[in-house]
């Protein structure tokens, strides 16, 4: 045992130390909720003691020495009996930890002076200036970045590796050091690709606004593979999903990579969407074996996983941080019997629970979406920053409703809030519910909402004008929305699947907003009913990284399934993805047999094999057009090609029109009955006599990619289902997510090349088709329209000008110049469409004078 370890070790058997780290944690959760009830009055801490110890152990890295210190630091900030030097003494640990940001908020908050620690004894002052050096790092433009310890150690690891994989809190900075990585390289290198690789759309466009902002004029950032300028650009940072890194690599069969960063790298773990990023990765580091990978991931135990495919002579390595830069309070609410208008309240900390106290709740709750808000209400009253985790997009509805019942009228009324309310009527609807509890300083959020609406969501949130959010498993996904306080009822991701602990623990990590809250606050409602919380957090865990791949194979259930029916339509899509994915690597001469070895039983292994070396031997498909389409097996392919040839329909009957032909509704439908008939129920299974859903989905599409703007394909819905308001504004996103903008790009571009492979067959001339991934997944069609939304416009905004636009193509600058001579507010564009296309307008014109 080293020294450091000793000493951590001694001062952690102390019990009067244990019984100051306590007493620390109820002062500070004094201080987050005045509303409780205590049972017993707070005990007195001996700051002298407290801080004596707490500064024994700044040498020690683990993550419960580094949450100690931060405890007491900001424990004695905030009591009211620790004088001037006892705070000075604070600041002091907190720098020697390397959170420099939690000195700034308290300096802010006024409770220390500012520079306090310029009041230590001159050895103290000694210290805090070796700190700050240690915890920094010179930029190659002679700029000094500030760091904590595992921004500090990263930056080294990724300057001496050629593969590196890395976990650390939500909270510890992971995405500000990447972005100052690729920025270094942008800064000095002269030509270069990179490759930033998100999970979600939503995180495209926060991270490429954030890397537009500050990367230098000659750097393209690009967050489609359709952008114009990416062919010709040669410092390029691509900003993009894995479908869309997979698309770019099939567009651009010369692109190669020379960093490859897989944010929320635990991602592989998803399914379908998991065995895709392998693929993705795996293709690109094929094309690009020089390549720099890195992984990041929260709170994972086994991040070394994602550096076993780095090739022998590649310098790898991998490590878990525990660096704590925001403490959390892991609190739990319970009923107490027979006072319906009372819950009981206690603080777990290492597994242990200590009752704190009683609250009152304003009402008897008499429903699920009242008991959260009511709990929610009696502990952050009217306060900002607060988040309401919910399971479905009508439960944020439901309970945004039931806090906004709650809160009183706003005093004042707040004009940006009123021009969001504005937007919402105008793009959404009408009556968009959102719109009403806004009013309130309540909002709701959910993945399938327009992204312009969803990002001034997220702003006014983060600045506080709006109080309370109530989200969906939206923030599972690397949505950056730090908070104050997260409340959950009964947590879920998808319903029916209990969140899993690392699940629990990574949506915990918003709680807490570094440099802008002291800690957070995780609030469990109704723990002491067994079947809402059969995951019932104690203690923060780190989970495995699981791979999708490995998984399906581990667990042969699902693709033995498909196996043994592929010669009829499936509906496991991660089951036929990752048959799709070993076959692609067969066909590309990839080694399979290790994959192939995970298989338990040897019949089994031989029954998948046999299935695969049929599906690629066999086929009378080209090979690039099966490893075009991932996530769907050449079987399936076969079928829709033979569904062609034994139609009776010459090609040009079968082909896909543009979206404004006047047959395009029918031709869409036919497409998705025969694909329906041959590849895939997505699209809705048949109905006796007749196929509404599909004919649904045709209309939709096509409008989609017509540009028809969210509230007409809204108000279509409402005249022609008969269904409420509410529930047709949600199945319409839901439908444009995951219809539009994803499984019909997925098969409509399958069928159109499949087609073309027929008329070839019969000896026809080749046709040009439409990009129908692009128009799709995009919402727009003409190709003036793409360079708008390739320089970071949403589609809302696109579509609420492109009427106004004379041309059908441009280029970016020519776009930019129009942009700038119009009267948007004799257009009639609403004010927050101005905001967003006045931000983008300045960027670029910054971009294009420092060019």
């Amino acid at each position: 045992m080293t020294d450091t370890a000793a000493l951590e070790d001694m001062v952690f058997r102390s019990h009067k130390f244990r019984d100051v780290l306590e007493a620390s944690r109820k002062l500070t959760m004094r201080n987050e909720f005045s509303t409780i009830q205590w049972d017993e009055e707070p005990p007195s801490i001996d700051w002298n003691f407290a801080l004596l110890y707490a500064s024994a152990i700044t040498s020690a890295q683990s993550e419960r020495a580094q949450s100690a210190i931060l405890r007491i630091a900001t424990a004695c900030m905030l009591a009211p009996d620790a004088d001037a030097a006892h705070r000075a003494a604070a600041t002091a640990l907190l720098e020697r930890s390397g959170n420099h940001p939690a000195v700034e908020l308290a300096e802010a908050r006024g409770r220390v002076s500012a520079d306090a620690w310029l009041e230590l004894p001159a050895a103290l002052q000694m210290e805090v200036i070796r700190s700050r050096i240690d915890h920094s790092v010179t930029l190659s433009d002679g700029r000094i970045l500030s760091v904590n310890p595992f921004q500090g150690k990263f930056w080294d690891a990724v300057d001496s590796n050629d593969w590196l994989s890395v976990s650390a809190p939500t909270s510890a900075g992971k995405s500000r050091i990447i972005r100052e990585h690729f920025l270094e390289i942008a800064r000095s290198k002269d030509a270069f690709t990179l490759v930033y690789l998100v999970p979600t759309r939503a995180l495209i466009e926060e991270v490429s606004r954030d890397l537009r902002a500050e990367a230098p004029a000659n750097v393209g950032v690009f967050t489609m593979p359709w952008d114009p300028e990416l062919a010709d650009s040669t410092r390029s940072i691509l900003v993009v999903t894995q479908e869309r890194l997979h698309l770019a690599l099939e567009l651009f069969p010369s692109l190669t990579v020379d960093l490859l960063f897989v944010d929320e790298s635990q991602s592989l773990g998803g399914d379908a969407r998991g065995v895709l990023l392998q693929q993705a990765i795996e293709r690109t580091v094929r094309r690009s074996p020089d390549a720099q990978v890195l992984f990041a991931s929260p709170l994972s135990s086994n991040p070394e996983l994602l550096i076993e495919d780095a090739a022998s002579d590649r310098r790898s390595d991998s490590f878990v941080s525990e660096a704590v830069t925001v403490n959390q309070n892991l609190v739990w609410v319970e009923g107490i019997h027979r006072k319906p208008q009372r819950r009981a309240v206690s603080l777990v900390a290492n597994g242990n629970r200590h009752r704190l106290g009683e609250i009152d709740i304003a009402q008897r709750a008499m429903n699920v979406p009242m008991r959260t808000a009511l709990v929610a209400h009696a502990l952050a009253g009217n306060t900002p920053g607060n988040v309401i985790y919910v399971n479905t997009a009508s439960d944020a509805e439901k309970v945004a409703k039931a806090v906004f019942e709650q809160l009183p009228p706003s005093d004042e009324a707040d004009q940006e809030i009123n021009d969001l309310r504005d937007l919402i009527r105008t793009a959404v609807h009408s009556k968009y519910l959102l719109a009403d509890v806004l009013e309130r300083r309540v909002a709701f959020h959910y993945g399938n909402m327009p992204l312009v609406v969803r990002s001034e969501i997220e702003r006014l949130f983060g600045e506080g004008k709006i109080h309370y959010l109530v989200c969906t498993s939206t923030l599972l996904e690397g949505v950056n929305l730090p908070c104050r306080t997260i409340f959950m009822r009964n947590p879920q991701k998808g319903v029916g699947h209990p969140l899993s602990e690392a699940d629990f623990w990574n949506l915990a990590g918003r709680a807490g907003r570094w440099g802008k809250e002291f800690e957070g606050n995780v609030v469990c409602i109704d723990t002491d009913y067994d079947a809402l919380w059969p995951n019932l957090p104690l203690a923060r865990k780190r989970s495995p990284i699981v791979r999708a791949v490995n998984t399906g194979l581990d667990e042969t259930s699902g693709l033995l399934s498909f196996v043994r029916s592929m010669d009829e339509v499936h509906s496991d899509a991660t089951a036929e993805g990752l048959f799709a994915y070993l076959s692609s690597r067969r066909l590309e001469g990839e080694p399979i047999d290790g994959l192939l070895d995970r298989v338990p039983l040897d019949s089994e292994r031989e029954e998948i094999e046999a299935a695969i070396v049929r599906a690629t031997t066999d086929s009378v498909l080209p090979v690039e057009l099966l490893t075009r389409h991932t996530g769907i097996s050449s079987i399936s392919m076969e079928r829709l090609l033979s569904s062609f040839q034994s139609s009776g329909k010459t090609p040009a009957e079968l082909e896909l029109p543009l979206p404004e032909e006047p047959d395009a509704r029918q031709r869409f439908q036919e497409a998705l009955v025969r694909i329906g008939a041959t590849m895939t129920d997505v699209f809705g299974a048949p109905r006796p006599g007749e196929d509404f859903r599909k004919w649904q989905l045709a209309n939709l599409v096509v409008n989609w990619m017509k540009g028809m703007p969210l509230a007409r394909l809204i108000e279509q819905r409402i005249t022609f289902s008969k269904v409420p308001v509410a529930k047709a504004i949600r199945d319409v996103m839901r439908d444009i997510e995951s219809i539009a903008r994803f499984h019909a790009p997925k098969y409509l571009a399958c069928y159109s090349d499949l087609l073309a492979l027929h008329a070839s067959a019969l000896g026809l001339e080749p046709t040009d088709r439409p990009d129908y991934a692009m128009m799709l997944e995009l919402g727009v069609s003409r190709a003036s329209e793409v360079v708008l939304m390739s320089m970071g416009l949403s589609r809302t905004a696109t579509v609420a000008i492109s009427q106004h636009i004379g041309v059908d193509s441009w280029s970016r600058a020519e776009a930019v110049d129009w942009l700038g001579r119009q009267n948007l507010d004799g257009l009639g564009i609403p004010v927050l469409i101005q905001k967003e296309i006045a931000t983008v307008l300045e960027v670029a014109m910054r971009r294009a004078s420092e060019a």
